[in-house]
């Protein structure tokens, strides 16, 4: 009797909460051609982390919206296949993209959904996460070979801090060489970083849906509506997330803590459903 009432109030604060939630922005990707550009914009070259992939910009090879999905390529070229997308591309051995709402949207506390699955192999890195527009990264040029220690070679000094230093919350990212698993992650407080990695049933075929609900004193982050971690602010370790930020999509290849991708098992895809914000 009591778990039976213990989950009637459970389905009633779901209803009552549900019926609070205001969409204010989302994409169901119900058209074809090129991801909105009202909505999407994209990073471009080697943007990061001396990954592997050059992030283009309004290629239909690496973004494109297929009448229901929006769809994210990672995938290997050649001279033959790469056509360049600015004056500046020569050829890339792989190519991606990186889709973002920095120019076009930002929000501040709320409810967000993505509704997604994943591409599957080694060396790939897909990741949907937010960044503060107030920061921005600033590492030009090719991926550079690791140290002789191992270590990644360190990119410019940037006086304004690194893109990270506003706050980011990485709702998921998953590496092709552990498979079956996602991270939540938070960076850029001063006090403790809180994340959680989960078993996930086939984050290849099926779709997830990675949800956020972002209040002002704590975030819930929560797995096909099943709540993983919740992020409390302390006062005594900081709070990066009392400022707007932005969505960011994305396929890496190879990276920190990835080898290089199996060229045989490329193109490798993220696939996304839908993208909803909520207000509460």
């Amino acid at each position: 009797m009591r778990r039976l009432l213990a989950f009637l109030f459970f389905m009633q604060s779901t209803i009552l909460f549900a019926q609070k939630m205001k969409l204010v922005w989302s994409d169901e990707f119900n058209y074809k051609g090129h991801p909105d550009p009202r909505k999407w914009g994209y990073e471009e070259g080697y943007v990061r982390h001396n990954e592997l992939q050059y992030y283009t910009v309004n290629r239909l090879e690496n973004a494109r919206v297929d009448g229901s999905n929006l769809i994210i390529e990672l995938r290997k070229e050649t001279n033959e296949s790469f056509y360049p997308t600015s004056l500046n591309d020569g050829y890339h051995r792989y190519t991606s993209a990186s889709v973002n709402t920095r120019n076009t949207a930002a929000w501040k506390y709320g409810r967000f959904e993505i509704r997604a699955k994943m591409p599957q192999g080694k060396g790939t890195w897909p990741a949907i996460w937010f960044l503060s527009p107030l920061r921005t990264p600033n590492i030009p040029g090719p991926p550079l070979p690791r140290k002789a220690d191992g270590n990644e070679v360190e990119g410019p000094y940037r006086p304004q801090g690194g893109e990270s230093d506003q706050g980011e919350i990485d709702l998921m990212e998953t590496w092709g060489s552990d498979p079956g698993k996602s991270s939540i992650h938070i960076h850029g407080t001063p006090g403790p970083r809180p994340s959680k990695t989960v078993e996930v049933d086939d984050l290849y075929n099926k779709f997830h849906v990675y949800g956020m609900n972002w209040y002002p004193d704590h975030i819930d982050f929560f797995l096909d509506n099943e709540k993983v971690l919740t992020y409390t602010k302390d006062e005594n370790t900081g709070w990066a997330f009392d400022k707007q930020m932005y969505l960011i999509m994305n396929i890496a290849a190879g990276g920190p803590d990835e080898p290089a991708p199996d060229d045989n098992k490329l193109p490798q895809y993220m696939t996304v459903d839908y993208v909803r914000v909520y207000s509460f």
